[in-house]
């Protein structure tokens, strides 16, 4: 059994001098990471893969947590196909993965995996900064795909206080 952290980043400021990319986190938003870092430094996470952008990074530094990282330019603002694509290469010996990126992704991810589990409504459309969505995955890290209805449970959705 494999377990699935999707993260959207916490809160970030509204512009940046460098454009959406360089924005940064705001206090809220460190606030916020370091709350949900908390939570997942309870759970062994084993893997991370996080966006390149600056807001996504920060994220990563304010969860504490210790696994290895890979900060990936193909998930700032990439689609779900291709999020999926980056899990599946993931060797199965890791069994919690965190994956820190960017609506719309994240929260559409989320919500094709809660429909997968029929769970859908507890996704919703209301995904702001700092969710954290858990998926239990019962085969490979590859079977996250529309084919595995009866491999994905979705089990639970955090948002932010």
């Amino acid at each position: 059994m494999h377990t699935l952290f999707l993260m959207r980043h916490a809160q970030p400021a509204s512009h940046a001098a460098g454009g959406d990319r360089e924005r940064p986190l705001t206090d809220l938003g460190r606030r916020q990471a370091r709350e949900v870092g908390m939570r997942l430094g309870l759970r062994n996470v084993g893997h991370a893969l996080v966006s390149d952008a600056l807001r996504t990074r920060q994220t990563w530094d304010c969860l504490q947590l210790d696994c290895p990282v890979e900060f990936m330019r193909a998930l700032y603002y990439c689609g779900t196909d291709t999020m999926r694509q980056r899990i599946g290469e993931i060797d199965d010996d890791v069994d919690n993965l965190l994956v820190i990126a960017h609506a719309p992704t994240i929260p559409g991810l989320a919500a094709q995996l809660a429909a997968m589990s029929g769970a859908e409504e507890k996704v919703g459309c209301w995904y702001p900064p700092a969710t954290l969505t858990e998926v239990e995955v019962a085969g490979t890290w590859a079977d996250l795909t529309d084919e595995y209805f009866d491999k994905v449970r979705l089990v639970g959705v955090q948002r932010p206080m």
